[in-house]
């Protein structure tokens, strides 16, 4: 397993050369999102969209 230093100096290497800086953060960013978003289904905490929906259909009542 690499550090996050390392990670995320791939993950800056793989970036097109023309990319901005508001293109890498953007894109190390939604690095970040998806491996929490794994992170937290893998350990459970996650619900389903069938339940998300039920608790947003709940809200507008």
């Amino acid at each position: 397993m690499s550090t996050a230093k390392e990670h995320l100096t791939k993950l800056i290497e793989n970036q097109p050369d023309d990319s901005s800086e508001a293109d890498i953060v953007r894109e190390l960013a939604f690095d970040l999102m998806v491996r929490r978003g794994l992170a937290d289904t893998k350990a459970n905490r996650a619900i389903s969209n069938e339940d998300m929906g039920r608790r947003i259909r709940s809200w507008q009542n």
